[in-house]
């Protein structure tokens, strides 16, 4: 029968480690969601604008099944091999050096297939970064933490958001500028935390029995978990994968800002959002811990983004946009936290928490490959309306809300 819950160490975790982890999981966020929001977007429009919509699906559909393969992978591997000297964090120092280079791949890019080439290996380095970074959260916070430390790492999402928001959509013009920052950015914040956690934990001889499974899947409540988280994820990936083409092709805001480059306007409304989701996430942090039900919280996030979303569709002209980006950013926020709690107590057997968060992962990177799929059949539906992309986004978010508060183990 599967654990009803993961015990986790008791032993609580100081601040100076909350303060490494935070941060690299921040670092870890930076590598990748300045990229996919805007530097993606723009490379693409710079190979091809006549195709910019049709490129963009195309390269963000197969980075994200490549992304699904390799967390996976990455989180067996981080499983079998926590009693190696340095543990997990031997993955995360191949991932992030795979990153570096990845971004040097991504700059050389001239043509469709060298773009394809670039992202594909940036997913593979990626979730050999993320995943142990994932797995810290129940191998070594103990579950009366949980709910604060997640707040904390939450706000991954949201500060990534910012950054990429203020300094490569506002701040910083020029390509190679941008590349070079996040990659710089993103290895000043996640070597602190591989120096602090060099010491692996030792593996159980049932671990290193265990092989590739999908077991988990068996289990209701992780079921339940895993589409709930995919249906939502897919909501926020449609508005991230479309935000910039949306607001130059289906609002106002260049009749109502003259003057104002796009990128800036993307940048502005993203630091607005993100700004909200920071607050959402540490007071739904915190309250999901006092209250101790993690569900209903985990539903009222993803309703917000379903709201965000239908407000984008049915709200396009000015200030529209504006409102329902920050309706977004709270519902962002308080889901991206108190997820990441409820998940941590949904896993049905501790001894894989690697394995199994990787499979959990799956449900986002999956997202990410559904996302411009959906966006595909939404444009062709519709003629190109960008509205229907946010419409459908909508659905899919009150959907996966909805379908959470059928999780049993877990309050």
């Amino acid at each position: 029968m599967p654990s009803t819950s993961v015990p986790g160490p008791s032993m609580p975790v100081r601040p100076g480690f909350v303060a490494v982890y935070m941060a690299a999981q921040v670092g870890a966020y930076i590598a990748f969601i300045p990229l996919l929001t805007l530097i993606l977007p723009l490379k693409v429009e710079a190979i091809d604008p006549a195709a910019r919509t049709q490129i963009l699906s195309e390269v963000a559909f197969w980075g994200a099944l490549t992304a699904g393969i390799a967390s996976v992978l990455a989180g067996l591997i981080g499983d079998r091999t926590r009693h190696w000297p340095g543990g997990r964090s031997v993955w995360i120092v191949a991932g992030l050096v795979g990153t570096v280079v990845s971004y040097g791949f991504i700059h050389a890019a001239v043509t469709q297939a060298d773009l394809l080439t670039a992202i594909v290996m940036l997913q593979v380095s990626l979730n050999f970064m993320l995943n142990p970074l994932t797995a810290t959260l129940p191998e070594r916070v103990p579950a009366h933490q949980r709910g604060v430390v997640a707040g904390f790492i939450g706000l991954a999402y949201p500060i990534s958001n910012l950054f990429g928001a203020l300094a490569i959509g506002m701040w910083l013009t020029g390509e190679a500028l941008r590349l070079t920052t996040v990659v710089v950015v993103t290895v000043v914040m996640v070597i602190p935390f591989v120096v602090t956690t060099l010491r692996a934990a030792p593996m159980s001889q049932a671990m290193r029995q265990r092989g590739l499974s999908l077991t988990a899947l068996a289990d209701r409540d992780f079921l339940i978990a895993f589409a709930s988280r995919l249906l939502v994820q897919t909501a926020v990936a449609l508005n991230v994968l479309y935000l910039l083409f949306f607001l130059d092709k289906q609002t106002d805001f260049q009749t109502v800002l003259p003057g104002v480059r796009i990128e800036a306007a993307f940048g502005g409304l993203l630091a607005i959002s993100t700004v909200l989701a920071v607050i959402a996430g540490l007071v739904g942090g915190r309250v999901s811990d006092r209250i101790g039900r993690r569900r209903v919280l985990v539903s009222g996030g993803a309703t917000l983004v379903a709201m965000g979303a239908l407000l984008m569709g049915l709200a396009p002209s000015w200030p529209g946009p504006l409102i329902a980006q920050a309706v977004l950013g709270l519902g962002i926020g308080l889901y991206g936290i108190t997820d990441a709690v409820l998940i941590a107590e949904v896993l049905p057997d501790p001894a894989n928490a690697g394995r199994d968060l990787g499979l959990l992962n799956v449900a986002v990177t999956a997202a990410q490959m559904l996302a411009p799929l959906v966006g595909l059949i939404a444009l062709t539906s519709f003629e190109g309306d960008l509205r229907s992309v946010y419409l459908v986004g909508a659905l899919f978010a009150f959907i996966g809300g909805s379908g959470v508060l059928g999780i049993r183990r877990v309050r």
